[in-house]
């Protein structure tokens, strides 16, 4: 069998320790980060750490038996509480050696405002925009509501705007906004279920009809976990399983999406169709696109030459993100850890890891990955870590096809997501799974997968369901 998991039981005292300390980072984090008026709060005076009343995370507080620990992300392993979720940051992090991260989490926290404000660092917000901060769409909590009970669409869920050969609308550009700082937004988006629970999305309350044959992508907020070490990878090991012709005629024909991103040929791994490829790019491009927000890679403000709206409102400045608050942004990012998993019955996850295998899913899904080196956070160095992907590019069938190309990534192509974290996620709030949250659940999110993944469905399909209950064990774990 691959190396499907991993199971490490840390040093009792070591684990408590780790959890005080991520404790008292992010009490610092929140003391020391942009004050009200965007200036550092930090005024060279110490901090009292706090009290901690952390449980033992190596114990099972309902048992007090030992706790089966999963090193899911190597030395970026923390303990998950609901307190801090999502956001947390690797454990044993010192903010002397990462001064920039403080500041990285408060403007991905903070609520930006529209030019001209009272706050210079957090102003420019839009004029065209669909969030107001990073958070309302990647929540501390679990994912942001995306398709309503109503039909309407929330935070949760952004459209693309393509067609078939990869040409934007001339009118709205790339990207729908569903939100404005002045007048009328470019439109909002409802949904029904045409059955089967794949939605139909509709434009409408619109100032600008939809060129022919421009669609809607939509696009689900992913969760964080993990994404600095996903961008240390390095891009010869994605490679290894580059294969778009199939030539090892096993089916799968994944294939690495090249592109130049900063006038540097790179392979893309963020974004549903891998379209950035570093996180400072996939940061400036949310911060531009969903935010309306300028920063050194894209300077201008994301309207058309058809819009007047973006050059009548003031600036929040030439960027209004500057290269530091960017950077700023990355490092925090790069820190955020991945949670360890509690296993409740380690012979039937087992059996999942061996269902998982036989399957078919670690074609694409691949168990684990291993960081490069970087000089920034040597601690994430030659780290194991197990996300689940292979970064690439998948067919997955006319099924899940958007209608629309995006970079080089076709209208059927997706990158295979992590699923590291995914007992976390399903069932949380307003959790939904795919491109276009139509699945509430990971059986539907199974259900749905087609093309390259057509031989791994019917197989899930053909366990008993015994079997199918042992692979969802295995899921909602790792």
């Amino acid at each position: 069998m691959k190396n499907i998991f991993f199971r490490h039981q840390p040093d009792k005292e070591a684990a408590h320790w780790a959890a005080t300390l991520l404790l008292s980072t992010l009490t610092l984090v929140s003391l020391s980060g942009c004050g009200a008026d965007g200036t550092s709060a930090d005024s060279g005076t110490t901090t009292e750490a706090p009290v901690d009343t952390t449980p033992d995370p190596s114990t099972d507080p309902d048992t007090e038996e030992p706790r089966e620990w999963q090193a899911v992300g190597g030395a970026a392993t923390v303990t998950f509480q609901d307190d801090l979720a999502f956001l947390q940051f690797i454990p044993g992090l010192d903010l002397a050696t990462a001064p920039t991260v403080s500041q990285g989490r408060e403007l991905f926290v903070a609520d930006w405002t529209a030019a001209p404000g009272s706050r210079t660092l957090l102003d420019g917000l839009g004029p065209l925009f669909i969030a107001s901060a990073c958070d309302d769409c990647h929540l501390v909590s679990g994912r942001a509501a995306s398709l309503n009970d109503d039909g309407t669409t929330s935070h949760g869920i952004l459209f693309r705007l393509g067609t078939l050969d990869g040409q934007p609308d001339t009118y709205l550009g790339g990207q729908l906004q569903t939100s404005a700082t002045v007048g009328a937004p470019e439109g909002r988006v409802t949904w029904q279920d045409i059955g089967l629970g794949q939605p139909q999305f509709q434009l409408s309350e619109a100032e600008h009809t939809l060129d022919d044959g421009v669609q809607l992508g939509p696009r689900l907020s992913p969760q964080l976990t993990g994404v600095g070490l996903l961008e240390l990878v390095p891009e010869a090991q994605i490679l290894q399983w580059h294969d778009p012709d199939d030539q090892d005629q096993d089916g799968i024909s994944g294939r690495a999406h090249s592109l130049e991103r900063e006038g540097v040929a790179c392979l893309g791994r963020f974004g549903w169709k891998a379209v950035q490829c570093t996180l400072r790019g996939q940061s400036a491009g949310a911060l531009h696109q969903d935010m309306g927000l300028t920063t050194p890679l894209n300077p201008a403000e994301p309207c058309t030459d058809q819009q007047s709206i973006c050059s009548e409102q003031p600036s929040g400045g030439d960027p209004e993100v500057s290269l530091d608050s960017l950077n700023a942004i990355n490092d925090f990012l790069t820190l955020l850890a991945v949670y360890d998993r509690r296993i409740d019955d380690q012979t039937q996850f087992d059996r999942g890891a061996g269902l998982f295998e036989q399957v078919g899913c670690d074609d694409c899904h691949r168990p684990t990955l291993t960081t490069g080196d970087t000089s920034a956070f040597e601690q994430l160095n030659q780290q194991t870590i197990y996300a689940y992907t292979d970064l690439l590019l998948h067919d997955m069938g006319e099924a899940l096809s958007d209608g629309m190309k995006e970079g080089d990534a076709g209208d059927r192509e997706w990158k295979t997501p992590p699923l590291w974290g995914l007992g976390l996620i399903e069932g949380n709030g307003d959790s939904r799974f795919l491109h276009d949250g139509r699945a509430e659940t990971l059986v539907e999110a199974i259900n749905w997968h087609g093309g390259e993944a057509e031989a791994a469905r019917q197989a899930w399909e053909a366990l008993q369901e015994t079997g199918q209950q042992d692979l969802l064990v295995f899921l909602r774990g790792i």
